[in-house]
């Protein structure tokens, strides 16, 4: 059976209103929000997303094995989803940059937003919400197009919650970042420098510093990553 699916013209986020009906109606996992116009969606860090011509999809995933210490699982899950779901709309094969880019094909002109909410009860994951957002994307027959095949893959993901191992092999096999030096600018300030040597078995980018430490560090405590030129 089909997971339901609520479409709306306007909404203040596709994310409240998913966490709405999950607590209000204790929506299923596999329900899905598709909003056309949002007033106060955010990307990642509360950053504003204000493409025009934008579609948001987003899923809700009731893990039962997934362990708290590893909700940024979640945010491979949605890069994976939506980078599928692109290439196959469109042609090419996109990557990912941790945590939350979409390396889009030089002629794509769309814009990506990724973002993965997780709600915790005792000792558990008890919900997430996993969203995309791509604009523009002005022409109906496309915006139909990429809004099934968001929902098929981003449902795909949430059911893979319950395997994270099957998540993270993926996403490493498509993350573009790792083997490359990156800055991180760090919150609430600071920044680290360092080579992406890996991403670990509870999402986390593995960063390599030139002495030979290797320190883990979590989605919430980045600001931004920048890919270092000429390395």
């Amino acid at each position: 059976m089909t997971p339901t699916t609520r479409t709306v013209a306007v909404a203040l986020s596709v994310e409240a209103l998913l966490h709405q009906w999950a607590r209000q109606e204790a929506a299923p996992a596999g329900a899905a929000v598709v909003a056309d116009t949002e007033i106060a969606a955010r990307r990642r860090g509360g950053i504003e997303w204000r493409t025009p011509d934008a579609v948001a999809v987003s899923v809700l995933a009731r893990p039962e094995t997934l362990d708290p210490s590893a909700v940024d699982v979640g945010w491979a899950a949605a890069c994976l989803a939506a980078a599928r779901a692109l290439d196959a709309c469109r042609d090419g094969r996109r990557s990912c940059l941790w945590p939350d880019l979409i390396a889009c094909e030089p002629d794509d002109d769309l814009e990506v937003a990724v973002n993965s909410v997780c709600t915790l009860g005792p000792g558990r994951v008890e919900l997430a919400a996993l969203t995309v957002r791509v604009g523009p994307l002005a022409e109906s027959e496309e915006r139909t197009l990429v809004t099934d095949r968001l929902l098929m893959h981003l449902r795909e993901a949430a059911a893979e919650l319950n395997n994270p191992a099957s998540i993270l092999d993926a996403y490493r096999d498509r993350c573009s970042t790792l083997g490359r030096a990156v800055e991180l600018r760090m919150l609430p300030h600071g920044s680290m420098r360092g080579v992406a040597a890996d991403i670990d078995d509870a999402g986390q980018l593995v960063l390599a510093s030139p002495t030979g430490l290797r320190e883990r560090i979590a989605v919430a405590s980045v600001n931004a990553v920048r890919l270092l030129p000429g390395q």
